[in-house]
């Protein structure tokens, strides 16, 4: 199976990072922008936005791996 591992970052300077599969996607994703970016143009939206802002709020990282039995739920602190 391909890895499909998505990485999110809170930066110091208040934007955010985006990652897939160790490839930088976006690097400074304002705040305002953040719903749009990651709901409009990587899809997610819903409960998986809510749980990646919530994890990013706690710990300014997010770690997804959309081929776990539970993706939605599923933010890996490292």
């Amino acid at each position: 199976m391909k890895p499909n591992i998505w990485e999110f970052l809170k930066k110091p300077d208040a934007t955010y990072a985006v990652s897939h599969n160790g490839k930088i996607l976006s690097d400074s994703i304002l705040e305002k922008n953040l719903n749009d970016e990651l709901c409009i143009r990587y899809g997610f939206c819903g409960h998986e936005y809510d749980a990646i802002c919530g994890q990013l709020n706690r710990s300014g990282k997010c770690t997804v791996d959309l081929n776990s039995s539970n993706p939605t739920h599923l933010c890996i602190l490292d």
